[in-house]
């Protein structure tokens, strides 16, 4: 790894002395920022909490051309890092046991670097990024979406699956129609270093578009076979996309994504699909409606690591106002319903916000 990082340099250090004898470029850069903001009022009976205000993303960040072929990126998040949850201890009978914590829970607005890519653009049909780089799992379903600010995608909602990590990815555009993207990273995520086992996850995706106006994709992602004790399976990713889109008028998308041995877990599977689309009615107002249905291979009641009470379908839909160019709002109803029939369903209304540079 040190070895390839160590012919990147070389090679950005070539481009850069090559753009300072290039008259016809001049470099520039620009800032990043992007911002997302919610209010909630939460009509699930019997919660105790009705209101709420959040945001749900706040990165501020730079961009800069060195050359035509190199440019870098660092972007900074507003996160919590570090949040500790509900911790039960059980004997071999099934008794509680007590347990002392003395952890402290992280900011909630603590900064940590996300993004800090090189970029190597190296023709119309190759180009790679090294470092704290953006994975191209979800991204197409996410644009194709476009409402990211009111809600994640599928993969990322469900699967907590971060959208950064350390590593390499490599692009590849033969034409138009055919995109091919190969990556190798930690699979830790941008919060983490490598491990002490050297693990990686290896990914593959291909978007073709011989349709006008219809966007498919496939993916797939491996985390290689670990010594590590707590990672007992390799975990394995399987996802499919497709979508119509008529710009000025609708589009409507469909995803299914299924993860084996979710968390490294022996036998324990997550799979489900996502439905979404939009109507326009007039200029810059925009409804839209979404449908999720994420299950599982475990069950109520049988041993398992994985929270059966995640499982359930749920339902976005609402109307998006754009009144000038990178300010968005949207009022819109979120709705859960669980597999498990004892729990409430999730009736939630929000006024979301987002803007950016």
């Amino acid at each position: 790894m040190n070895r390839v990082i160590f012919f990147l340099v070389v090679i950005a250090n070539i481009w850069i002395l090559k753009a300072q004898h290039d008259t016809t470029f001049q470099p520039w850069g620009k800032p990043i920022i992007q911002v997302f903001g919610n209010f909630d009022y939460n009509a699930t009976k019997d919660v105790q909490k009705k209101y709420g205000f959040w945001f749900g993303r706040a990165h501020f960040g730079y961009e800069y051309q060195f050359s035509k072929q190199l440019s870098a990126k660092i972007i900074i998040d507003a996160g919590r890092p570090t949040t500790i949850g509900q911790i039960n201890v059980e004997d071999t009978a099934g008794n509680s046991l007590p347990v002392s914590n003395s952890s402290k829970e992280g900011a909630y607005y603590t900064m940590n670097l996300k993004f800090a890519s090189l970029e190597w653009n190296a023709s119309e049909i190759f180009k790679i990024q090294a470092g704290a780089v953006l994975q191209n799992h979800y991204m197409t379903q996410e644009k194709f979406w476009g409402y990211r600010y009111l809600a994640e995608t599928f993969q990322d909602r469900y699967y907590k699956i971060p959208s950064a990590d350390l590593g390499f990815i490599a692009y590849i555009k033969p034409n138009e129609k055919i995109h091919f993207d190969i990556a190798i990273t930690n699979g830790e995520g941008f919060r983490y270093d490598q491990d002490s086992y050297g693990d990686v996850k290896l990914a593959t995706g291909l978007d073709f578009n011989f349709i006008k106006n219809l966007q498919t994709r496939i993916y797939y992602d491996y985390c290689t076979k670990s010594k590590n004790p707590t990672k007992s399976a390799e975990q394995q990713l399987f996802s499919v996309f497709a979508g119509y889109k008529n710009k000025d008028k609708f589009r409507v998308g469909a995803e299914y994504n299924y993860r084996k041995n979710h968390l490294n877990i022996v036998n324990q599977d997550l799979y489900g699909y996502s439905l979404y689309g939009g109507v326009t009615f007039i200029k810059n107002l925009e409804y839209f409606a979404r449908y999720d249905n994420l299950m599982s291979n475990k069950k109520q009641h049988e041993t398992q690591v994985w929270n059966y009470n995640a499982n359930g379908q749920a339902i976005i839909t609402g109307i998006h106002y754009n009144p000038i160019t990178n300010i968005n709002f949207s009022l819109n109803y979120q709705g859960f319903i669980p597999e498990n029939s004892a729990l409430n369903l999730q009736h939630h209304i929000l006024l979301s916000f987002e803007f950016k540079l």
